[in-house]
């Protein structure tokens, strides 16, 4: 599947109540630290050449110049190719069976599919271009990237619910649609990672999304594969 559609910014004005204002500072903060420890499974595992990122940011909303006259076919291999290696490293280090958690048994309608599809791609845009107006999650290290996609990462949770004994509810689930997203972003970091920015300004615009996008791809995994916060904990040691 392919996404240009690019809605309005989300109006994000405080809440006018106090409790409510109360409620999204616990949330953000609860957030913030998990954020925080996804980063830190990421960067773990990361070489010492892939750690610097640079620290300019502003999101190219039209897409990669570059894919115009690419083979969609060739994409969509590189795309799965990506993601089937993140999911073979991810099982080597939680050391589990990771498959039993990837059964699509109720598949989405194909109209429903495609919105809830559309709708993810408009969020990843959305939320993108706010974090480049606002620079409302930058560290030192770069955007702390679950706090610079909360509503996006809302929905991909919404499309994945458990059950009360904390398995996957097959009944209610969109796990296609999470896997159609999933290879977008995949096709979206190839993208990127092929584009040849001609001045810094670009080139470092480019890191940054790739950052983002790239921590993005293992957010979503941990989601589809139901990866714990304990599994993460070992993983960052």
């Amino acid at each position: 599947m392919q996404c240009t559609g690019i809605g309005k910014l989300h109006d994000r004005r405080p809440d006018p109540t106090q409790a409510a204002a109360a409620a999204r500072t616990e949330a953000a903060a609860g957030c913030r630290r998990s954020a925080l420890l996804a980063r830190h499974v990421r960067r773990a595992h990361l070489s010492p050449a892939k750690r610097g990122r640079s620290t300019s940011f502003n999101p190219n909303r039209s897409g990669s110049n570059v894919t115009e006259g690419q083979d969609s076919r060739h994409l969509d291999l590189a795309a799965r190719t990506l993601v089937e290696e993140r999911v073979r490293s991810l099982r080597r280090q939680v050391n589990r069976d990771l498959d039993p958690d990837d059964l699509v048994l109720r598949p989405t309608a194909p109209a429903a599919r495609r919105h809830l599809f559309e709708e993810a791609c408009e969020l990843y845009w959305n939320e993108l271009n706010w974090e480049q107006l606002t620079h409302e999650e930058l560290v030192d290290e770069g955007e702390l990237t679950e706090m610079v996609f909360p509503g996006l990462l809302a929905l991909v949770d919404a499309w994945l619910p458990r059950s009360d004994n904390g398995e996957p509810d097959r009944d209610r689930e969109r796990r296609d649609v999470a896997h159609d997203f999933l290879l977008w972003l995949a096709s979206r970091l190839v993208e990127l990672r092929v584009q040849r920015p001609d001045d810094d300004t670009d080139r470092a615009t480019r890191q940054r999304e790739i950052q983002v996008t790239d921590d993005l791809i293992d957010l979503v995994t941990y989601r589809l594969y139901c990866i714990s916060d304990g599994e993460m904990e070992k993983m960052a040691h």
